[in-house]
């Protein structure tokens, strides 16, 4: 049986569209927050977190397929939503762009040695912004 750990995270944001995205998350009457913010992080973050796992090949590509699946599926939704066309072929170019599984092969290679320079590089320095959306604005 694996150990329960305690995952605490406090964040005020100052930015308006942060302070939206907080306020529909914690307001939201048809899914918790736990489930909505968990949603997020499994699609996006979960295959990066067992990729170094010694789980089986198969589970690894079952949980990035559903990762994929989830992901697909919000697109969609958000293009509905913005009433946008959808363009699947030029947001899969992008997606390619972002190198990710290399990250996930540096890893498994160098193993914990692996700097968080040659994470960065791998990655595209910084293809991740943690500031909100003010680099799409």
């Amino acid at each position: 049986m694996s150990k329960q750990i305690d995952f605490r995270w406090r964040y005020q944001p100052r930015k308006q569209m942060d302070m939206q995205l907080m306020e529909y998350i914690q307001d939201n009457q048809i899914t918790s927050k736990t489930e909505m913010i968990l949603l997020a992080l499994r699609s996006f973050w979960l295959p990066y977190a067992i990729a170094e796992d010694s789980l089986s090949q198969e589970r690894i590509r079952r949980v990035a397929r559903a990762s994929v699946q989830a992901l697909r599926k919000q697109i969609k939704e958000i293009l509905e939503l913005a009433g946008l066309e959808d363009t699947s072929l030029d947001v899969q170019s992008q997606l390619t762009q972002l190198r990710p599984l290399q990250v996930a092969k540096v890893i498994a290679t160098h193993g914990a040695n692996t700097s968080i320079d040659e994470l960065r590089t791998h990655a595209g320095n910084h293809s991740y912004d943690d500031t909100g959306l003010s680099n799409f604005l």
